[in-house]
């Protein structure tokens, strides 16, 4: 019984130095970090230990059955050490590149970590590092200098201290993130695997219960103008714009979950019509396999990994797009079923527009016939961006519509069979686009007839792809993976002084669209990496890779070959089922570069 209680407390105790430990390598993420103002930013930083510390003390009481026996007591020092040898690793990477360690980089580096320019005496280093690491555990472990009887108190006392800090930790992040309070998330980005809890319902609660400390007000405490903290440098220079003798108007018109195998003269006869006016890419790829990332790349011009660190201080980082139409003197006006409040995407995409020109949560015919009727306003130019949704599941549209049979029998029933027959789904969301395809028809006739499509750049596209299991492997929806079918929609570009009728086949990328606009719609002359990670539509290099995001992950897409990089698949972007050899070190290492280029270093 006396070694099974020195077997427990020596579990325990060597939880509490993890914590103290971890609890270092937190200082040492946020050594850079913009210091803390005010106080409730200061405890906001010292509560994280309480996440890193709960999160270890469970997976203690997890593994507390096997520190009993003698054969597998030694397997929480064992993690113990991996995670300090993790953290290490990844402040070293993260005091370099300005983001965290993923498994992606783990390939690589096994494969050739030369290639990535990992001196060998680096390696070396680390090497003893890892050595001294795991002497320290052991000696933690099974020293008696390192906790004696008496000292067991203290470490349960600090113990039970970290649930506490994680529940000051959760509070104060539930009221950060619904009023975007940037002093305080601006530490997210610095900190490896942090999901802090992100309640909105509950923040204006916490709000009336304690004003005076978690104010019902959205931005900075102190109410002074954005400081542009954190690790974020966007843009890296301030654009260079004169404006066009006759400014365009811009058009922005996307659709939910478009397929761009779902771009035809019978599903969308009204759009395919218009394409022939237009110029059409047909390798076009979206930032992200779901909304967020593919609306953040379209309307950013950036890769999608720099959603969250921007959205970490959306008062500091709006998007330059609008801002420079803002500067311009144009309106602009947004229709969408959505409130766009849920991700920030509002305040970061449209940060100073009017209440009255923000057109939200009406259906989709609503929202045209309000996009019809704001035609009759005298302004010359305007930025209207259109976001219809009927064709996200389950998919809505009017009987008369239902021109695609057979239907499902039973909605999203093919989640009882994986592999059932995709054809009465498929035709469901085809009659959904069909009849968007009506209502965008309408818009553009009406804006036609009012003359206001002769000086306008219209884009038509989709926020992300919608699979139904085409890779044959029990896909069905978006997120899940980044092939075409989740990734791939429909780009058509018209513009003033553009040729109409072209078709381009070179892959082109959300990413473009707004340094499209700035150089040609705009006016600004400055280099282009200076604030996007896209290329002009116009001028698309003929080889590239890129960056797509889900909610859960990301992915490197280079030459038609997709690399996850949270759970290390290799596949063709083609189908799923097709495995591929990983590109060389040096194109992942080219998009490491972009991905790092609005990164403090």
């Amino acid at each position: 019984m006396n070694h099974w209680r020195t077997r427990i407390g020596s579990h325990f105790k060597l939880t509490f130095y993890l914590c103290l430990l971890t609890a270092a390598a937190v200082g040492l993420f946020l050594k850079d970090a913009p210091a803390a103002q005010t106080s409730l930013p200061a405890l906001y930083q010292w509560s994280v230990i309480g996440y890193y510390g709960t999160l270890l003390l469970l997976a203690a009481l997890v593994l507390l059955p096997l520190a009993l026996f003698r054969m597998t007591h030694w397997l929480w020092p064992l993690l113990g050490w991996v995670w300090l040898v993790y953290l290490a690793i990844d402040i070293a990477v993260f005091n370099l590149y300005r983001f965290h360690l993923d498994i992606l980089m783990v390939e690589m580096f096994l494969r050739d970590f030369q290639g990535m320019g990992i001196p060998l005496f680096v390696l070396l280093l680390f090497a003893l590092l890892a050595v001294a690491l795991l002497a320290l555990v052991l000696w933690l472990f099974i020293s008696a200098r390192s906790g004696r009887r008496h000292h067991w108190p203290w470490f349960a006392a600090g113990l039970l201290l970290m649930p506490f800090t994680l529940v000051i930790n959760s509070v104060i992040h539930i009221w950060a993130s619904h009023y975007l309070r940037d002093e305080i998330t601006l530490y997210r980005p610095f900190l490896p695997i942090y999901y802090p809890v992100e309640a909105y319902a509950s923040a204006p609660r916490l709000s009336a219960w304690w004003p005076a400390l978690f104010p019902a007000a959205y931005g900075k405490a102190d109410n002074a103008p954005a400081h542009g903290g954190g690790i974020v440098q966007y843009p890296r220079a301030q654009p260079n714009c004169s404006p066009l003798s006759d400014p365009p108007s811009i058009l922005m018109i996307v659709l939910e979950s478009w397929q761009a195998d779902a771009m035809t003269t019978g599903i969308t006869p009204n759009i395919a019509r218009f394409a022939t006016t237009a110029t059409q890419f047909t390798q076009h790829v979206s930032s992200g396999a779901v909304t967020v990332p593919g609306l953040f790349g379209l309307m950013y011009g950036l890769h999608p990994n720099y959603f969250e660190l921007t959205r970490s201080a959306p008062e500091s980082f709006p998007s330059l797009f609008t801002q420079t139409l803002d500067a311009q003197a144009y309106r602009t006006r947004v229709f969408t079923s959505t409130n766009l409040d849920g991700f920030s995407l509002k305040r970061m995409f449209f940060p100073k527009i009017a209440a009255a020109d923000f057109i939200d949560n009406l259906p989709d015919t609503a929202l045209v016939d309000r996009y019809v009727a704001s035609l009759s306003s005298p302004e010359k130019q305007r930025f209207d961006f259109v976001f219809l949704t009927s064709s996200h599941s389950p998919y809505s549209y009017p009987p008369e519509y239902a021109r695609f049979k057979p239907l499902p029998l039973v909605e999203g029933g093919y989640a009882l069979d994986r592999h059932t027959d995709n054809r009465p789904y498929k035709n469901d969301y085809y009659n959904s686009l069909f009849f968007l395809d009506a209502l965008v028809g309408k818009l553009l006739d009406a804006a036609e007839r009012q003359g206001k499509l002769s000086n306008t750049w219209v884009i038509i596209t989709g926020d992300h792809a919608e699979e139904f299991n085409e890779n044959g492997l029990g896909y069905w929806g978006h997120g899940s993976n980044f092939t075409r079918w989740q990734t791939h929609t429909p780009m058509i570009v018209r513009a003033p002084g553009i040729a109409s009728g072209r078709i381009e086949q070179k892959m082109s990328l959300h990413q473009d669209v707004v340094p499209t606009l700035m150089q040609s719609a705009l006016g600004c002359h400055s280099d282009v990496t200076d604030y996007s990670n896209g290329q002009h539509l116009l001028h698309l290099p003929e080889s590239r890779g890129t960056v797509v995001a889900s909610y859960m992950g990301s992915a490197y897409l280079i030459d038609g070959k997709v690399l996850e990089r949270v759970v290390s698949r290799r596949y063709a972007w083609g189908d799923l089922k097709q495995s591929v050899q990983s590109p060389s070190p040096g194109q992942v290492q080219l998009l490491r570069e972009e991905e790092s280029r609005f990164l403090k270093r």
